[in-house]
């Protein structure tokens, strides 16, 4: 037996099985591209999508930070970015203890340019205490509405009922 013979045609064999595998991954890689290409472009076309979601790859996003004081009367301040620039945005509180879906406080205001911040954007006081400055749990939540594009912002938790007993 020609054992140098054996091993040739089991290293030829195993060439064209690599060549025939590389060739089938590539196959498979170049379909899946283009059927994730598709689904990109179709995802991206999504109803409720805001603009500035598809032109800058993000969702709207909100975040609530608590105002200074000097007399020890905390407030709320809200703040977005990646909305409809121009666009209205309304700033809606639902309660906890509130009726479910209906928000308890509505705000609106227009998203603009601002620096270092993708999309329409805004900083708004919204005249609300900020209970968690003293000690009581967050028992409402705050979403932006992108009223151009019917898009949400993600939920912020806050505590604006400083009449509860204290966590």
């Amino acid at each position: 037996m020609n054992l140098s013979r054996t091993s040739r045609t089991s290293r030829t064999s195993h060439t064209v099985a690599a060549v025939a595998a590389a060739t089938a991954i590539a196959t498979l890689t170049g379909a899946s591209t283009t059927a994730s290409a598709t689904a990109s472009a179709t995802s991206v076309s999504a109803p409720g999508q805001s603009v500035e979601a598809r032109a800058y790859g993000s969702a709207p996003y909100a975040w609530a930070t608590r105002r200074g004081s000097t007399i020890g009367i905390y407030g709320i301040d809200l703040h977005g970015q990646s909305f409809t620039n121009g666009g209205t945005v309304r700033m809606a509180l639902f309660s906890d203890s509130g009726p479910r879906g209906i928000p308890v406080w509505t705000k609106d205001a227009v998203a603009r340019r601002l620096s270092g911040r993708p999309g329409g954007s805004f900083d708004v006081r919204t005249g609300l205490l900020d209970c968690t400055a003293y000690g009581y749990a967050k028992d409402s939540t705050m979403t932006v509405w992108d009223i151009a594009t019917d898009t949400w912002s993600n939920k912020v938790r806050v505590s604006t009922s400083c009449n509860d007993s204290v966590s």
